[in-house]
């Protein structure tokens, strides 16, 4: 690349950057990932029935997923696609706030610094709730500093409008939301602010578009709260325990900043004098409020209630670093070292293509097990139908069991029959008992024992179809995938013994 763009034409730089990303972080996942990964499978077990939440999480995960598995005609690009375009958005936000703060080239360099989050590259393709937020979260802060910036009621609406649907995302969101309330409340310079109708404005669009979900909560007994409590494991009773997970998690995330610093010290050149914009002090505090608030504050309410973080939850956490790190660093960066910059940078936006690329070929030959990316999905949809239809002519109602077996089985099929996970009430709400009796259901299991008790208790007269096993999606020699299959007959008048009239198999692939 011409060094001069990055001075001269940094917009072009941008474009080019993320026409980059998203292409290549597309490409490479869809090339070398057979089947669809586990939270992307689980999304369209969920997103298939169109609920206002689900046990685990609120909405917005499933909603995408199976908005694009509906518009690709379930292509499996189309999720990868969708994870990059989260990304491209929230480098988007970032850009514009870059521009805002800092000049050329240093706008474009803090944006770029980016690729070198472990989070905005290699964990992306796999789309879950922490990539669904991150756009979210990067339109928050940007509309929130323009509201403060120009006074303006349309950003205020839109800071709304993104909080509500980044708390739809995930509800880690809160953390950014309560790190940029205390900033208002704390800093002199913004507490005016509540005698304009702004912040006002913003929690009403906010509270609106998540009422539909809160009542959901509230009808499900509050099913999301009980599980994040679940996943954090609070633990009373050893006090070390209250110290010792907030700290890692802090230190596991900073180690992630590496890649960025060392891009950041090959642009390292002689000191100079900083000279500021007028509002640098309002610059400087709303840059470490949205950047260490959020992760402060979780490290606080971990270390208050014993919380075991999880690494992943850091992922929307570093959104702002590159624009933060430029900000405070730029009177020692030279512009003399862009060149030296740009070939770090390429090593770092190329290294983990690589990587990934690499683990999803040869992976198992390390781990002497299948990747579930591997997981033939397809060819057990194939299997699983035509059994079903050498006994009966219409599909099933719905498949029982894991999300993960019951999801592919259904994902892969032409009718996409519903999901009943773990033959659980609570996890399938969706789930109509009169159909598994007309048209009857397919179960599941991991072995014989796994499979019968997944049966539910009205329909102890069902069809054992025996184990099945099948090979990875992978050359070398690892382990095969064993099932067992059963068959809860309809009992409306069925013709058996013929073969489906359709394909009862998807064969779209990405």
């Amino acid at each position: 690349m011409d060094i001069r763009l990055l001075e001269e034409k940094p917009q072009t730089v941008f474009w080019l950057f993320i026409g980059a990303h998203v292409l290549l972080w597309t490409l490479v996942p869809t090339l070398v990932n057979p089947n669809l990964p586990l939270d992307v499978i689980e999304g369209l077990t969920w997103g298939h029935e169109w609920q206002w939440g689900y046990h685990k999480h609120p909405p917005i995960k499933p909603w995408f997923i199976e908005s694009m598995a509906v518009m690709s005609g379930k292509g499996d690009w189309a999720q990868y696609l969708l994870s990059q375009l989260c990304v491209g958005v929230a480098f988007g936000a970032m850009w514009q706030l870059a521009r805002d703060i800092l000049k050329p080239p240093w706008a474009i360099v803090s944006v770029l610094l980016m690729v070198g989050i472990y989070y905005h590259n290699y964990t992306s393709p796999e789309f879950n709730v922490n990539v669904a937020e991150l756009p979210f979260w990067s339109l928050t802060i940007l509309c929130t500093w323009r509201a403060l910036k120009y006074d303006s009621k349309t950003a205020w609406v839109l800071a709304g409008l993104f909080t509500g649907l980044g708390f739809l995302s995930k509800y880690i969101f809160m953390f950014l939301i309560l790190a940029i309330l205390i900033m208002l409340v704390s800093r002199r310079s913004w507490r005016a602010v509540w005698r304009t109708p702004g912040p006002y404005l913003a929690a009403g669009v906010a509270l609106l578009v998540v009422i539909p979900h809160l009542l959901w909560v509230v009808e499900n007994n509050f099913i999301t709260v009980t599980y994040g409590i679940d996943r954090v494991g609070v633990d009373r009773q050893a006090a070390i325990n209250h110290l010792y997970y907030p700290l890692k998690f802090l230190i596991g995330q900073a180690l992630i900043l590496i890649p960025c610093l060392l891009m950041l010290l090959a642009l390292k050149g002689p000191r100079r004098e900083p000279t500021y914009a007028d509002n640098h002090d309002q610059i400087r505090a709303f840059l470490l409020f949205v950047s260490l608030g959020p992760p402060i504050l979780m490290a606080l309410l971990a270390g208050i209630a014993g919380w075991k973080l999880r690494s992943m939850w850091g992922t929307p956490l570093f959104l702002t670093a590159g624009v933060t790190l430029v900000y405070f660093w730029q009177h020692s960066l030279s512009a003399e070292r862009l060149r030296r910059f740009m070939l770090v940078w390429t090593i770092f936006f190329l290294l983990p293509l690589v990587a990934y690329g690499s683990v999803g070929l040869w992976g198992p030959a390390f781990t002497e097990r299948g990747k579930r990316t591997q997981f033939p999905g397809q060819a057990l949809a194939e299997v699983v139908f035509t059994k079903w239809f050498d006994r009966f002519e219409e599909p099933p109602a719905m498949i029982i069991g894991s999300f993960w077996h019951a999801g592919n089985i259904s994902y892969h099929s032409t009718s996409r029959p519903s999901v009943f996970i773990d033959a659980d009430p609570k996890k399938a709400p969706w789930i109509d008992a009169g159909r598994i009796a007309a048209q009857g259901a397919i179960v599941i299991g991991a072995d014989k024992a796994d499979a019968y008790r997944l049966v539910p208790a009205p329909y102890k007269d069902v069809l054992d179809e025996g184990g099945l096993k099948l090979r990875y999606q992978y050359k070398g020699d690892v382990p095969p995938v064993t099932l067992w299959l059963l068959f809860i007959p309809p009992t409306k008048p069925v013709d058996r013994g013929l073969p489906a009239t359709t394909d009862p198999v998807s064969s779209q692939k990405g």
